[in-house]
């Protein structure tokens, strides 16, 4: 079988416990496993308890080749000033937030804030509760290294797991739905027939279009492909389609966000033109050879939008790698 890590989690009483690092030692000399294969899972609320204390033990236990993990992160009193000082490999994204990643921008942006800031620590990441293939697809591409959860296998025994490893059973991933090498058009509409009409127009246009009649739906499809333009009917059940586009414009605020409806509430969709979640309104019935225009000028300036921000890090980053080569000569001289 390939190397592992086994995870094991320790309990505020085992942790507080003097001998807690002596008897880590011994378990590892009595298995003959190597330390390094060996990760403790800690929750930050139980390292803050007694900081300092802490920090003394953690050093011990990684001075041994062993590795830490901060469980349940975000869900208690953490702080900045001491993670920095606890010797720790990895963070752990609680379920609470992994549960509406896809549909809740609170959610989302403590998300990727999390894997954002482990990133730059030099940590790894590892998100639990993933159950739904939208959740695993947001989270790899906000670049998560691991993920947990239902959604590869339910709780099973030593023996099955060791067969399942002999086996190399693997979850395949449909590469291309993270690439967006086509254009993507997502239609949302309650209305089955409006959505078939509007299927027919713009495959002629041969764009990848993603179809949806509610709105937790279509946040399942923009987490799992990477959508240009988004055309949303306004009045659903559930959730209008200025609230839909209001919080997709929260989420993914490079999508090129239209409305199209034959009802318009005057006052909330002026409203979310003026804040920037609705780029265009449109009305039913609609003529075909404007919407295509219409559409078609949204994933040029989609397009634009992103080649524009490509040539800004580019910049950035010639920029920074000029200023430490100044750096570096006054150095020397």
């Amino acid at each position: 079988m390939p190397v592992l890590t086994v995870s094991v989690n320790l309990s505020a009483r085992q942790f507080r416990k003097q001998n807690i690092v002596a008897l880590v030692a011994s378990i590892l000399e009595e298995t003959g496993l190597a330390a390094g294969c060996l990760e403790l899972e800690i929750t930050e609320s139980m390292l803050m308890k007694n900081a300092d204390d802490a920090i003394v033990t953690l050093g011990k236990l990684k001075a041994m080749g062993v590795k830490i993990s901060v469980d349940d992160f975000g869900t208690g009193y953490s702080s900045l000033t001491y993670l920095k000082r606890f010797p720790i490999d990895t963070l752990k994204i609680d379920r609470s937030f992994v549960r509406d990643i896809t549909s809740d921008p609170d959610d989302a942006a403590i998300s990727k804030a999390i894997i954002s800031l482990a990133h730059d620590m030099g940590l790894k990441v590892v998100a639990e509760g993933v159950e739904t293939e939208a959740q695993m697809a947001f989270l790899r591409m906000r670049h998560c290294d691991h993920m947990q959860g239902y959604y590869f296998s339910k709780p099973i025994g030593a023996e099955e797991f060791a067969q399942m490893l002999r086996d190399r059973r693997r979850l395949e991933v449909e590469e291309e739905a993270q690439e967006g090498a086509a254009r993507t058009l997502l239609l949302l509409d309650d209305e089955e027939s409006v959505l078939f009409s509007l299927t027919r127009l713009f495959q002629r246009d041969s764009y990848r279009v993603l179809r949806a009649n509610t709105a937790g739906h279509a946040f399942e499809l923009l987490a799992t492909y990477r959508v240009g333009v988004i055309l949303c009917d306004q009045r659903m059940p559930g959730m209008s389609g200025v609230e839909f586009l209001r919080r997709a414009k929260q989420l993914y605020p490079e999508t090129v966000r239209m409305l199209l409806s034959g009802y318009t509430d005057l006052e909330s969709v002026t409203g979310a033109i003026n804040e920037g979640a609705v780029f265009k309104i449109l009305t039913k019935p609609w003529e075909d050879d404007l919407l295509r225009a219409t559409v078609r000028d949204a994933f040029e300036s989609f397009e634009q939008a992103r080649e524009n921000e490509r040539l800004a890090r580019e910049i950035t980053g010639k920029g920074a790698k000029s200023s430490r080569a100044r750096q570096e000569r006054d150095k020397r001289a």
